[in-house]
């Protein structure tokens, strides 16, 4: 028999474990081994406790305990699986949710896991099956929809993501997630309006919530709002003042505004914040571009050539900065380089910007151009 102390005091730390008090959950659940060592509710109470706290290994430790004492008790083995995943120890704790699926078909949340772990490993087209699985089980469950349309976006099929995170909405229409990831879909699909629509749905449920304020503020540069989208980055800074991409967005915003000087301290802003985004030291060379500073711009455009040598807008405004400069051949190398990793952009640019006049009366482009 437990004794009547050791189970008031799991109580209480089931009580603490309730409002999220970790630290005191788990004081009160080694007070009730203290008394009881074979306390099996207690030891697996504890494994949930350190798992929260991100102590795992000890909260393996614990979970192995309960079982020892308990060797039927599957949500002990589940939540081994649970604490391996947060751990990021993917491949352990995948065996220990098939090793719970075995004993426990219908199973769903170790379903689900096992499909998280797989997507994690990079296997969406592995995972996709499991959350069907779970499906079979629970319909009711938005979150396996959710990850189910996640792997599906991984995998590129937009159509199949999409209607996974509507059936997920049916189900669970006030989860701001599940709006801003159908508007990301939307998005990848070109169909920016729509998209609008998730993020403003998002922000009625959650005002500050950040990923939806800052792809509204992209959707609506798509859509030619500039002032609204500085308005949404303007947002975002005041709830994350060092927020690099939003820096780096704003920016983009105020050059297109003409506000250039402007454009080039957001990027400072946005550097300060993260020295590798590569993104920032390009658009801060190609404002330095607009304003005639064309050694300025390489500089700051190496710079984000040293981050990320295949960055192909970089690779593309250091062959303006040379073809600004009269270095034809240079330019004519760099901009094919650009044209050959993204072809449906810059080969259009190369063909229509103005910036490039001269250098397309250059035969060495011509040839480039004919060849693209």
């Amino acid at each position: 028999m437990i004794a009547e102390q050791a189970k008031k005091l799991l109580e209480k730390g089931e009580q603490w474990s309730a409002v999220k008090r970790w630290e005191k959950a788990l004081k009160c659940f080694e007070a009730a081994l203290t008394l009881e060592p074979k306390y099996s509710d207690a030891w697996f109470c504890r494994g949930l406790a350190l798992g929260h706290l991100q102590r795992y290994s000890e909260s393996l430790e614990s979970f192995d305990k309960t079982l020892e004492l308990n060797p039927g008790k599957i949500w002990a083995i589940y939540n081994k699986g649970i604490a391996f995943l947060e751990w990021e120890k993917y491949e352990e704790a995948l065996a220990i949710f098939e090793e719970v699926i075995k004993r426990q078909p219908a199973y769903y949340d170790a379903w689900v896991n096992k499909g998280n772990v797989l997507s994690k490993l990079g296997r969406d087209r592995d995972a996709i099956p499991c959350y069907d699985r779970a499906l079979e089980f629970n319909p009711e469950d938005y979150k396996a929809f959710a990850n189910r349309g996640k792997a599906q976006m991984n995998l590129g099929k937009l159509q199949p993501a999409r209607s996974s995170y509507e059936q997920a909405l049916k189900i669970k229409p006030d989860e701001p997630e599940l709006w801003f990831n159908k508007g990301c879909i939307l998005m990848a699909e070109k169909k920016y309006d729509q998209a609008l629509v998730c993020y403003e749905r998002a922000l009625e449920i959650k005002p500050n919530h950040l990923p939806s304020l800052m792809n509204k503020g992209i959707t609506l540069t798509y859509l030619g709002g500039t002032n609204e989208c500085l308005e949404c980055y303007e947002k975002v800074l005041k709830l994350a003042p060092q927020d690099t991409h939003a820096w780096n967005n704003r920016g983009i915003t105020l050059r297109k505004l003409g506000r250039i000087k402007e454009a080039i301290a957001s990027y400072d802003q946005a550097l300060k914040f993260d020295p590798n985004n590569y993104e920032a030291w390009d658009n801060r060379g190609y404002a330095l571009l607009k304003l005639g500073q064309v050694s300025k711009a390489l500089m700051s455009i190496n710079r984000s050539l040293e981050i990320k040598p295949d960055h192909a807008n970089g690779l593309y405004n250091k062959g303006l900065c040379y073809a600004l400069q009269g270095k034809f051949k240079l330019a004519a190398d760099l901009i094919s380089q650009a044209i050959k990793l993204n072809p449906a952009q810059y080969l259009p640019a190369a063909k229509t910007d103005p910036d490039l006049n001269k250098l397309r009366q250059n035969k060495h482009f011509q040839t480039i151009l004919k060849k693209m």
